[in-house]
């Protein structure tokens, strides 16, 4: 792959083509493996970046920790898909050169949902801290509470005797909204008075106690930063999956990160979670096993259209 890439650089046109035409032919899944090493350096990075359109691939790119500013500006005027989100999350390196955001601005792919996270993002990383630097000192800023959870309505099972009328499976403490313990009643008030920046900055190098009080933040350019954080184990990911005060952005980002979601355990806490959208919650409902299945189907703190998809698809299973 190296020796092509060199090629790709010949003096020699006709060389330069046939070197070209053969790096067409490489398949993507061949591209994306290479980008797995950490070694790659920026040259490569941007030699694949600029002669691939694989969204895969480009994803990888976007990534991957040696890629260049220059590279990722050329992308972000064009990149569409998950290689679009993965580069609007990368909260870190937007920080370190934020003409990334007028660069994506730029970008006639850019979804209303994206274009909303960056003016977030523009509006709390430098026209706020712009105004404090302005302004004269004075009284902090008070924090904004968390809105208050809206318990959903339960439905009811059909009858059958299949499924009896056992009561509803206990909720496990991780389900429900996080207390906060003894100990960390310093920990909560240090980062209800952090401004977003400050947060963020947490949230990316902070520990396990930080990102479990983080990825709940009012601020999901906050919630962002957790899932990206270095030391973010898949225990913690599985933690999250069971929380009910989160916002649905922050369920979809686990939900379309393929190393998270092929988890089994992940997969479960989705579905079991009531607040996880039904758009995310009911195509995983056929990953699960049949006593995962029959437990779902009878769990009456679940949506009913849960309930009846899980109990449908172990009679189906059943036959």
């Amino acid at each position: 792959m190296r020796a092509l890439f060199a090629v790709l650089r010949d003096a020699d046109p006709s060389i330069k083509t046939a070197a070209a035409a053969t790096f067409a032919r490489i398949p993507p899944d061949d591209l994306a493996d290479f980008l797995r090493v950490s070694d790659v350096n920026p040259v490569e990075i941007d030699t694949i970046a600029s002669r691939t359109d694989d969204v895969i691939v480009l994803e990888r790119v976007v990534q991957h920790r040696n890629v260049s500013d220059a590279t990722l500006a050329a992308l972000a005027r064009t990149v569409t898909g998950t290689a679009q989100e993965a580069l609007i999350v990368n909260q870190a390196r937007i920080l370190q050169n934020p003409s990334l955001i007028d660069a994506l601005f730029e970008n006639p792919e850019l979804t209303a949902d994206s274009r909303r996270i960056l003016n977030e993002l523009k509006e709390e990383f430098f026209e706020k801290e712009a105004k404090r630097r302005e302004a004269p000192r004075g009284g902090e800023e008070k924090p904004v509470e968390p809105e208050p959870m809206i318990e959903e309505p339960q439905g009811a099972v059909e009858d059958a005797e299949e499924w009896g009328d056992e009561p509803p499976a206990e909720t496990s403490p991780s389900a429900a909204e996080p207390e906060v313990p003894r100990g960390s009643e310093e920990l909560f008030i240090r980062i209800s008075r952090m401004t977003v920046p400050e947060r963020v900055k947490l949230a990316l190098t902070g520990g396990r106690e930080e990102r479990r009080f983080l990825i709940g933040d009012v601020s999901r350019i906050v919630g962002f930063a957790v899932l990206r954080a270095r030391g973010l184990t898949i225990t913690e990911v599985e933690g999250f999956c069971s929380m009910r005060h989160l916002e649905n952005d922050i369920f979809t980002r686990i939900a379309t990160t393929r190393g998270w979601i092929r988890r089994p355990l992940i997969a479960l806490a989705l579905v079991r979670n009531p607040k996880v959208p039904l758009t995310i919650s009911l195509p995983l409902i056929k990953r699960l096993q049949m006593r995962e299945l029959r437990n779902i189907a009878k769990d009456r703190n679940l949506p009913e259209a849960v309930r009846v998809m899980a109990r449908k698809i172990y009679l189906q299973r059943r036959r």
